[in-house]
């Protein structure tokens, strides 16, 4: 053999070799450990057997309500597609609202924002500049999910790809505005009475995974009603905010924003809107598109949420709560159906996977917050609804309470579907449909 034809096999070698060295240091094969069998499963049920929540009696209930407006004055980017450097328009403002109770014991702040997801570095601010109020305090975060909101919210290089540039100066002057609203709302506590509504919306929904296949189609959510006479709506429903076209450079709240402005329209009325389990529902039986369809979705939604088909006063002899921090293994974002980025990358791109169910029950009715894109096939076919009824709970639950681990979906979509839902979104890998209804059911129980 020529030295030249050895030369160049012992550089082709070395190449083979770093290529197979970065290749393994950076991707590996999915984990389908049996979920029973994982460590970190093992760990969660047993945190769930022993945590207990915190019981806050009460003689009477006092509530308050505000808003602020969030919309930037100044140039930031658009977040909920692919990235928009920035906002040309303003077609409707954002707003963070918030709910405040007080039972005399505890003091509990729903919040939501026009915002894709609650976003962690707002929820951190908020909670360093909020006083306390001299007894214990309780956050419940949500978000509307609107993709045609601002971004700028998250520091992570890889998030950036996403929701564009970090914006610290507004995360810290949003949470500075609600602050100061939270606070003087408590001087404008006044009695109230709690009640859990629903209604059926199953015309306006459907599964987007897989058509025909079971979806969530109730709106569901609580009214406050002060001795004044106003009246406070929570309202959670389970399809997408997705009317507006991803082109679109005009900042919106989509039909979440509608929907609690025809609330508002009504004196004394004021509105909130989470996401309900949006991880694979769409709107359906929207004649229009765009802004039209946005309206025309709201304006819906709002009349069964002012004319609800079932309502059910609330005691409000006490208010449990609980913080319980989920146990996860290694992230398990997939490059295809069979490998995954290594997790060391995606804790360094993103964040390690970190979040809790938080959880809020006045009276029978139990709201349950998860960090992700919960989805509402889950909550069918494992029956959840039916289970917190033998316990007497009216269940609620929410995506993003101000952490993100990606979408939730129901099990079998991991091996057979190749929807980006099941696919790039889903950062924790087989089985966690099981997992979550395992939770949900435990904390049912508590």
């Amino acid at each position: 053999m020529n030295t030249g034809l050895r030369t160049w096999l012992i550089r082709l070698s070395v190449f083979v070799v770093i290529v197979v060295a970065i290749f393994n240091s950076t991707v590996g094969r999915i984990d389908r450990t049996p979920l029973k069998k994982q460590g970190f499963y093992k760990r969660m049920m047993a945190q769930l057997d022993t945590i207990r929540p915190a019981v806050y009696p009460s003689q009477t209930l006092s509530a308050a309500w505000g808003k602020v407006n969030i919309t930037p004055d100044y140039s930031m980017p658009m977040a909920g597609y692919n990235a928009r450097p920035k906002f040309e328009s303003v077609h409707d403002s954002l707003y963070t609202r918030f709910i405040l109770i007080d039972n005399g014991s505890s003091e509990i702040i729903l919040v939501s924002a026009d915002l894709l997801i609650f976003p962690p570095a707002l929820k951190k601010e908020l909670e360093d500049q909020l006083p306390r109020a001299g007894k214990p305090m309780f956050l419940y975060y949500g978000a509307t999910h609107t993709h045609n909101s601002v971004g700028g919210w998250h520091n992570a290089w890889a998030a950036q790809f996403a929701v564009g540039s970090y914006h610290p100066d507004w995360i810290k002057s949003t949470a500075q505005s609600l602050t100061t609203e939270i606070v003087k709302s408590r001087t404008n506590l006044l009695p109230a009475q709690t009640w859990y509504w629903q209604s059926d919306a199953e015309k306006y929904a459907a599964n987007r995974l897989k058509p025909g296949n079971p979806f969530d189609g109730k709106l569901r959510g609580l009214k406050f009603s002060r001795s004044d006479s106003t009246h406070a709506y929570l309202v959670t429903f389970s399809a997408h905010a997705t009317s507006i076209s991803k082109k679109s450079t005009a900042l919106s709240g989509d039909y979440p924003a509608v929907l609690v402005n025809q609330i508002e329209n009504q004196n004394g009325n004021f509105g909130m809107f989470m996401a309900g389990m949006v991880g694979s529902h769409r709107l359906d039986g929207i004649s229009e598109t765009e802004f039209a369809g946005a309206e025309q979705a709201g304006k819906i939604l709002a009349d069964k949420t002012l004319h609800p088909g079932f309502q059910k006063k609330l005691s409000a002899s006490e208010i449990k709560t609980m913080h319980i921090p989920i146990q996860y293994g290694n992230s398990q974002l997939r490059l295809n159906k069979d490998y995954k980025l290594r997790n060391w990358i995606f804790s360094n791109a993103l964040q390690p996977l970190q979040g809790e169910l938080t959880c809020l029950q006045l009276g029978s009715a139990l709201l349950i917050g998860t960090p992700c894109d919960f989805s509402g096939e889950i909550f069918v076919t494992q029956s959840l609804a039916s289970f917190g009824a033998r316990f007497n709970k009216q269940l609620i639950i929410t995506s993003f309470n101000g952490d993100y681990t990606g979408y939730i979906t129901e099990d079998k979509h991991y091996e057979t579907s190749l929807r980006e839902e099941v696919t790039t979104m889903n950062w924790v890998g087989p089985y966690f449909g099981e997992y979550y209804s395992e939770m949900i059911r435990k904390v049912i129980v508590k």
